[in-house]
């Protein structure tokens, strides 16, 4: 578990559902993910799959007896709809058959421009007054953005999401989010599959009796991500929640470290600035932790948030 900056706890391993239908393909992801452990899912208006999730929570709840409180949700605001904000939000809580959500974030700073970002945060600040979000953030924002709306808020973001795994660390958008006292959630912490067979990954997942993933995962964590694996797979899922029965030493998070190419895998969000300049160039060593959190035991607990 990772406490945001307020005072809330979120866990720090989720299930992401980018690209995941709207039907029972996700519904049955979804549950085997609280069947392996986990109690966070990540997703979207933008997904346009929250029904399946919903439908898949409901449902898992029922049959387990875990009550719906100790499974964080995240959904988030669409560009398009930084003027509706409060619609938007009622049309997500409506499809995922909620009364209200633990995460809510602008999923990115949009071409709507400033005005209609600042009356989008004022929905979710209005939304959290209300009791139907826990916790707001945002998503693909750099730290001009971060900064701008900082400057209009009454609720302090919780979280940027973005991209950071070893061959897309971000770790100057990763430092100046943190220094902020904004915590970092990593999509496509395994660099959606692109870089597994790198023989550096397969050492270290050899040397710890490992999948190449979970060494991936594994650094994002070390390094205070929070991270969002995604998979529908559910060997694959439970595997991503093997994380906490062992640690990368000094030598593996060197190596890792050391493996940022630029290698970014998705669309949306800045560019990254953590590649060296040149060559002959050094990177940063710092390594500041926005709070990795609830790295014992071997599996995935089931804690309240």
């Amino acid at each position: 578990m990772t406490k945001l900056n307020n005072g809330n706890l979120i866990p720090s391993v989720a299930l992401g559902v980018y690209k995941a239908p709207n039907d029972n393909t996700t519904e049955q992801a979804v549950e085997w993910a609280l069947d392996a452990g986990y109690r966070h899912i990540d997703g979207a208006a933008r997904y346009a799959n929250e029904e399946a999730v919903g439908k898949a929570l409901k449902n898992w709840c029922a049959k387990s007896g875990v009550p719906r409180e100790q499974v964080f949700v995240t959904s988030k605001l669409w560009d398009a709809d930084h003027e509706r904000a409060e619609d938007a939000i009622a049309d997500s809580l409506k499809k995922l058959q909620l009364e209200y959500m633990d995460m809510y974030l602008i999923h990115s700073p949009g071409n709507m421009g400033e005005e209609a970002r600042i009356k989008a945060w004022k929905g979710l600040e209005d939304a959290v007054d209300k009791g139907l979000i826990k916790n707001i953030g945002v998503s693909n924002f750099d730290v001009e953005e971060l900064d701008h709306l900082m400057q209009h808020v009454r609720i302090k973001p919780a979280v940027n999401q973005i991209e950071s795994h070893p061959f897309f660390q971000h770790e100057e958008l990763r430092e100046a989010t943190i220094s902020r006292g904004i915590h970092i959630q990593a999509y496509s912490p395994m660099a959606q599959g692109a870089a597994l067979d790198r023989s550096e990954i397969k050492t270290i997942a050899t040397k710890h009796g490992k999948t190449p993933a979970q060494i991936l995962l594994r650094w994002g964590l070390q390094i205070g991500n929070i991270i969002l694996p995604k998979s529908l797979t559910q060997h694959r899922i439970i595997s991503n929640a093997q994380l906490f029965d062992f640690e990368l030493d000094a030598d593996d998070m060197e190596l890792l470290n050391s493996l940022d190419e630029g290698m970014k895998m998705g669309k949306l969000g800045p560019a990254g600035t953590s590649q060296p300049a040149s060559p002959n160039a050094t990177k940063p060593n710092s390594r500041r932790s926005s709070g990795s959190g609830g790295l014992s035991g071997g599996a995935l607990k089931m804690t309240s948030n």
